[in-house]
């Protein structure tokens, strides 16, 4: 079998890392998510995805948050049956494959060399599409209002501490402006957590570096008034079994210390 040569930006690298956390859930009993598509692609990339091994807790990190977002998009779907969602920062995410009604239409995008990629193991279809371009940017943006009656649900997993506070800023405005009611689905960490981000578990196997951190959710609504936060989800605050599959010092720093406990969230958002 000839594997797929992965030819990505330090940050796009990142993007193999929760494909690597699904597809080795698969090994689980119960597995928190159940994806054999990115098991089925993990194994058709040349890629030392073994130096990930060590990082237990960001395999098991990775699919509880994809499993939060998961149900927040489910959510979504059943209030807005044929909504319209834009996966921020695609990757390889196989979110569309677990949770399609039938009826939504989907937006995929990512930079050129990670739609590079996904377009060797994904395809266009009537209700997806694929968006080749900077989520920064504007020039997308007509793409999806030419199709969204409904609100539309933008899901950013594992992007925004990539870019700096003026960017995720300007993300906020950009939505807020050309999609007013949307909603935004992200996960964030602290500021502690980008001082310490070498410590990582499997970040630190790659160059990337994190830059936005906040420590309270809630500040983003001092940015405007009309940001709302609906939800907001720490691994602490999930049922105990999946908190089981932590070592017990983790469990308990990140339950009971409040710096480690707030330094990872999840937020669904309403802007406008």
């Amino acid at each position: 079998m000839i594997k797929t040569k992965v030819d990505l930006g330090i940050v796009q690298e990142t993007l193999l890392i929760p494909l690597w956390g699904r597809a080795s859930e698969l090994q689980q009993t119960e597995p928190i998510i159940c994806d054999p598509k990115s098991a089925e692609i993990l194994e058709a990339i040349d890629y030392d995805f073994d130096k990930f091994a060590p990082a237990k807790n960001s395999q098991i990190g990775v699919c509880l948050r994809g499993m939060i977002l998961d149900n927040w998009v489910r959510t979504y779907l059943k209030q807005y049956p044929q909504g319209s969602l834009v996966e921020i920062g695609a990757g390889l995410n196989t979110r569309f494959e677990r949770v399609d009604n039938g009826e939504v239409r989907w937006f995929d995008l990512d930079l050129p060399d990670s739609m590079l990629l996904r377009k060797q193991f994904f395809e266009e279809s009537e209700r997806r599409k694929f968006i080749t371009a900077s989520a920064l940017e504007t020039d997308w943006i007509e793409s999806v209002k030419a199709v969204s009656t409904e609100p539309c649900l933008f899901v950013a997993e594992g992007v925004l501490m990539y870019f700096n506070e003026q960017q995720v800023k300007q993300l906020f405005t950009n939505l807020l402006e050309h999609f007013p009611g949307c909603c935004f689905a992200f996960d964030c960490v602290s500021q502690f957590w980008i001082k310490n981000q070498k410590r990582h578990g499997a970040l630190k196997y790659t160059s990337a570096k994190m830059f936005w951190g906040i420590s309270d959710i809630r500040q983003i609504q001092d940015w405007d008034s009309r940001y709302q936060v609906m939800e907001a989800c720490g691994f602490a605050d999930l049922p105990a079994k999946y908190l089981q599959r932590f070592p017990l010092i983790f469990r308990l720093l990140f339950s009971y210390i409040p710096l480690l406990r707030n330094s990872y969230r999840l937020a669904l958002m309403k802007l406008g």
